[in-house]
């Protein structure tokens, strides 16, 4: 079952279940794993949508083991060159999984701006999310993506660090390149500007471009995974990843949503959770700079869980 909402939108519930699908099948409603060059296709049928909560639970990390492992991706940054890594965990928390339809009907309410979604798939798991960030949109011959980064309290009205200046401006430079080696040269930018989304704000920059349904695919796949959920140089980080993270990032910061023709809007799958039968599962993550602070990193990732942990406090 799949239920979901688009910004500006109504409410889309449907019957049915994932089907593994290759880059070129990309139609409908869609979503992809991290890494892997995974990706799935939503099919209907008329089977019961009734939610189950069985699947494997991701591996969780101390605060004292995720600082440790911080400080030596601090000294990778610094002896091996990188500009960036995207360090993520897992939060694991006491959950009544019964309460996850009316949790994502709380989401939808109070995040009209993101993405909202919850489904449950016997492959893939249940999964729930209100994901603020746009990987690719388009709209007949306009194309639309985002550089999403930096991030701090919503009610932090102090100036932006340096720090979260250059994290923005990589994912920014890095969608700049990649358009460009797609023969995409005549791009509008907006921003950066100041982007809320529910207890934590961004620095956010849109890009609008020319782009034919022709290479809309391509564009998709190219950007994807942007530097803000993976790092730079984008191959290195994401070794690096595969070395210092204990668990399978699965779906989190794949990307997920409609890929039709010409009208696409695909979103990043972050603020999300993955549900088990008693528990959810935070999955978290924060842009790692030669600058970064682990115990500030360790609380912004504490302030993005909030974005689902405060509402099921009210359930």
């Amino acid at each position: 079952m799949l239920l979901y909402r688009f910004p500006g939108k109504q409410i889309e519930r449907k019957k049915g279940h994932f089907v593994p699908c290759q880059n070129d099948e990309l139609k409908g409603f869609v979503i992809s794993a991290f890494s892997e060059q995974k990706y799935w296709l939503f099919q209907e049928d008329n089977f019961s949508d009734s939610p189950s909560f069985i699947g494997e639970e991701p591996v969780s990390i101390s605060q004292k083991s995720y600082l440790h492992k911080a400080n030596q991706l601090l000294n990778a940054i610094g002896s091996l060159g990188l500009k960036k890594v995207v360090f993520s965990r897992v939060k694991t928390e006491i959950f009544d999984a019964n309460l996850s339809e009316k949790l994502f009907y709380f989401l939808e309410e109070n995040y009209p701006n993101a993405l909202v979604y919850f489904f449950s798939d016997k492959e893939l798991g249940t999964w729930i999310g209100a994901s603020p960030e746009v990987l690719f949109e388009q709209h007949g011959n306009c194309g639309i993506t985002t550089a999403l980064a930096g991030t701090k309290k919503r009610e932090d009205q102090s100036a932006w660090s340096v720090k979260e200046f250059l994290e923005q401006e990589y994912v920014s430079d890095y969608i700049q390149e990649t358009l460009n080696k797609e023969q995409i040269f005549n791009i509008e930018l907006h921003g950066p500007y100041d982007y809320v989304a529910g207890p934590v704000k961004h620095l956010k920059t849109d890009f609008l471009f020319e782009c034919s349904s022709e290479k809309a695919n391509k564009i998709l796949l190219s950007l994807h995974p942007t530097p803000a959920t993976c790092g730079l140089p984008k191959d290195f980080a994401s070794e690096v990843i595969s070395q210092i993270e204990e668990h399978d990032r699965e779906l989190y910061t794949g990307f997920i949503g409609e890929f039709r023709g010409d009208y696409s809007k695909l979103f990043v799958n972050l603020r999300c959770a993955k549900i088990t039968k008693g528990k959810i599962h935070y999955f978290l993550g924060g842009g790692f700079t030669k600058d970064s602070d682990p115990e500030a990193e360790w609380l912004e990732t504490e302030n993005k869980k909030k974005t689902i942990s405060d509402l099921i406090d009210l359930l």
